[in-house]
């Protein structure tokens, strides 16, 4: 039975790292060498890259004690297959009596390479497929350039999603985009609009060739315009000379050719944008070919931005989930979360860490005699004396109701107890000028407080809830400490009373 191995997280690591040395190394055969080599010695394995020209798999370096290169050509080859026919990019394989995983490296046109390790390491697929990605354009990136068009095109196409796929700034990756269709067809100049739905217009997001500041408050309505005709037709197009266009200028002082071409951005849904080049190298105006080209380009480009928009949705949905709206502070379920982390961080790094539990006093009461609105408003003003009395990295949410819950990490208990009384004397003296009704309606709080021990998440939780329940009965308005960590459930100390 072959022995399953399993990637450290500091193999993952070095294994990431590799991608950076091989760039700065002169050609890909040196590339090649360099990492069956080192991924010999991090993973303590026997490593071998291969190539594949036209049909055939050879070899191209390997390390440590593999089976000849004939074998190594029979397992390229029979992954190839198997991962074609699994859709999986890495595969483990039987092999002269020996176990090896390949993984797919780079593969474009009639060329691939993969990594082959010896050992099965499938429960660290991922792990492995991601390192490969990089691994693979570091590798790419050594080959001397293509000096088509087409050739630029695919080779772009090829690199421009896991480019974009690794970069999770936008900004960057507008940029990533209108730098990879400019180069591909060989133009001097470039410009990638996208659609703002506010200002319903499009506005030149990345430029290539110029200073986007030139552009900076362009704005482009659907159907003005030739950005905004493509924009609205969804229809790419492609000028040999602009001066025959159907009041095209007769010069273009900017510009060095009268050829350029735009293509739209098209979303599952809508249209994104659009990519317009112009002047190319050649001074020749674009053919058919750089079109097709761009609008290759054009795809992977809008599949991207539909990434984006997606995540930033998500984030949007994640932010509101994590944040109460009416206080400001985090919610319930973000709290716990955090609760959980920082008790388990307190344990591995025996650091203190206190758990404070608010609750308003006579809320309901109030709530029934003012009316909702008026208990809407002390809730937002226990949020606001919450954010102005604690430090940057407690963590304040509404636990529920009138109840609130602050986290203090590194705090002990008279270090938490002194936030506290401040927090309370904070609600007691706060009189919003708005809110007339809080000078016959005093609103205070009553705090408990609990230190981490030898304790769970929950039972901290219990302890502070026990130690606000006995700052209720004690006639409110006060902090009560629990500070006895090997008595039974109940054991609260006095505290400061306020």
């Amino acid at each position: 039975m072959a022995t399953i191995n399993l990637l450290l997280p500091d193999q993952n690591l070095e294994l990431r790292a590799l991608a950076s040395a091989i760039s700065a190394l002169p050609d890909v055969q040196s590339g090649c060498r360099f990492l069956a080599a080192k991924v010999a010695a991090i993973l303590d394995v026997s490593a071998v890259v291969v190539e594949k020209r036209g049909r055939e798999w050879r070899v191209a370096a390997e390390a440590g004690d593999p089976p000849s290169p004939n074998v190594m050509a029979e397992a390229a080859r029979r992954a190839e297959g198997t991962a074609a026919a699994a859709a999986r990019s890495v595969v483990d394989l039987a092999i002269a009596g020996h176990q090896w995983t390949c993984m797919s490296l780079y593969r474009s046109g009639e060329r691939a390479r993969m990594l082959i390790i010896s050992g099965d390491w499938t429960l660290s697929a991922s792990l492995l497929q991601d390192a490969a990605v990089g691994l693979g354009t570091a590798l790419s990136r050594l080959v001397k350039p293509v000096r088509t068009s087409a050739g630029r095109g695919m080779a772009e196409a090829w690199t421009l999603p896991r480019r974009l796929a690794v970069t999770a700034d936008a900004i960057h990756a507008q940029q990533m985009i209108i730098d990879a269709c400019a180069k591909a067809v060989g133009a001097e100049k470039g410009s990638l609009a996208l659609y703002d739905a506010q200002q319903q217009a499009l506005a030149v997001t990345a430029t290539f060739g110029y200073s986007a500041a030139l552009v900076k408050y362009l704005r482009f309505r659907a159907g003005d315009s030739i950005i905004g005709a493509v924009f609205r037709s969804r229809r790419p197009l492609r000028v040999n000379d602009v001066r025959q266009l159907k009041g095209g200028p007769s010069l273009r002082l900017r510009y060095r050719t009268n050829s350029f071409m735009c293509v739209p951005l098209l979303g599952a849904n809508r249209v994104l944008g659009v990519i317009s080049v112009t002047d190319k190298h050649d001074r020749q105006p674009f053919d058919r070919l750089d079109l097709r080209t761009l609008r290759m380009l054009a795809g992977v480009a809008s599949l991207a931005l539909e990434r984006a928009n997606a995540l930033d949705a998500a984030k949007a949905n994640e932010r509101e989930a994590a944040v109460d709206s009416l206080t400001g502070l985090f919610t319930r379920r973000y709290f716990r979360t955090r609760l959980d982390e920082e008790v388990e961080r307190a344990r591995r790094q025996g650091s203190p860490l206190s758990l404070t539990m608010l609750d308003v006093d006579n809320f309901k009461q109030l709530n029934d005699r003012l009316g909702h609105p008026v208990g809407d408003s002390v809730l937002r003003l226990v949020g606001n004396v919450l954010r102005r009395s604690v430090r940057l990295f407690d963590v304040s949410a509404r636990y529920g109701g009138d109840e609130f819950a602050i986290l203090m990490p590194g705090s002990g208990p008279d270090s938490s107890r002194h936030i506290a009384q401040r927090i309370r004397e904070g609600i007691e003296d706060s009189r919003p000028p708005s809110e007339p009704w809080l000078d016959s309606a005093k609103v205070t709080a009553s705090v408990g407080i609990a230190t981490l021990t030898e304790i769970t998440a929950d039972e901290l939780i219990e302890r502070a809830d026990r130690a606000l329940y006995t700052a209720k009965r004690d006639g409110k308005n006060c902090v009560r400490l629990w500070d006895d960590p090997s008595a039974s459930i109940g054991a609260v100390s006095t505290g400061d009373a306020g």
